[in-house]
């Protein structure tokens, strides 16, 4: 566990320092989304978990080499039904929880909007960098040492929890989306997210399909292809879809605590 909390440590030290005075700024007038320091502090801190498990894989070899972990992170080997679920999945995810939400609120389509559908190439991509490279952290450092401990449900949870946790600044944050979302939905949602990239890399081993998922959840959110968080009951709604989907996934691997080779 030594690489996991110097990966933790460094990875909140840096993200929290750089997200709080964002939220700061963003409170006392200072900072405002249209400024180019808004954009570069808030990407800053976006990169720490990236960044950070570089760190802490090289400060820890007796744990494990760089080239073992490259291997993992930069794995393509795998089969395509997994880059599919990557890439579907969070799509199929947001709809059904706008045609629920719209079963449950009669007015909800009323002030939704969606983007035309070829925006959601140029999201995905952008969403890849600013996003899924996360990833390498979460998953290539912070997985494989939570779920071999605690297994694939009760690691889940852990890691769901930190992740969203990690994010707290951005509730503060005046002008994010954020800032009009619930923290509790937005964590019931990132553990039934993390449930998902949680599979993926257990039946993988590999981090690639788990950055396709991350960036999969942001594009479809941007085009309007999912419940906005600021809609905070419609997203519980979705939030709970999400976890319950995502627990049933992990609950039929529940068992297996190594990767399964494909």
């Amino acid at each position: 566990m030594k690489r996991v909390f110097i990966f933790l440590g460094l990875t909140f030290a840096a993200t929290w320092t750089f997200w709080w005075l964002l939220a700061w700024g963003s409170r006392t007038g200072t900072l405002t989304t249209s400024d180019p320091v808004f954009l570069i502090i808030q990407v800053l801190g976006g990169t720490a978990p990236t960044a950070f498990a570089f760190v802490a894989v090289a400060w820890t070899p007796e744990c494990g080499s760089m080239h073992e972990f490259l291997r993992r992170v930069f794995r393509t080997n795998v089969p395509i039904r997994f880059y599919a679920s990557a890439v579907l999945v969070p799509l199929l995810i947001g709809i059904a929880g706008l045609g629920t939400a719209g079963l449950i609120f009669d007015d909800f389509f009323s002030g939704h909007s969606v983007e035309p559908l070829y925006m959601l190439v140029p999201a995905f991509l952008v969403s890849i960098v600013l996003g899924g490279f996360e990833e390498v952290g979460w998953r290539g450092v912070l997985q494989p040492a939570v779920t071999e401990r605690r297994g694939l449900v009760v690691g889940n949870f852990a890691i769901g929890a930190l992740w969203s946790v990690w994010h707290l600044p951005m509730f503060f944050t005046t002008g994010l989306i954020h800032n009009q979302a619930s923290f509790l939905t937005y964590s019931v949602a990132g553990i039934g997210y993390s449930a998902f990239m949680t599979w993926l890399y257990h039946r993988t081993r590999s981090v690639v399909p788990c950055i396709l998922f991350h960036a999969g959840i942001n594009a479809v959110g941007s085009v309007g292809l999912a419940v906005p968080l600021a809609e905070q009951s419609a997203h519980a709604v979705q939030a709970f879809l999400v976890l319950t989907a995502g627990l049933v996934l992990l609950f039929t691997r529940a068992g297996q605590t190594h990767p399964v080779e494909p």
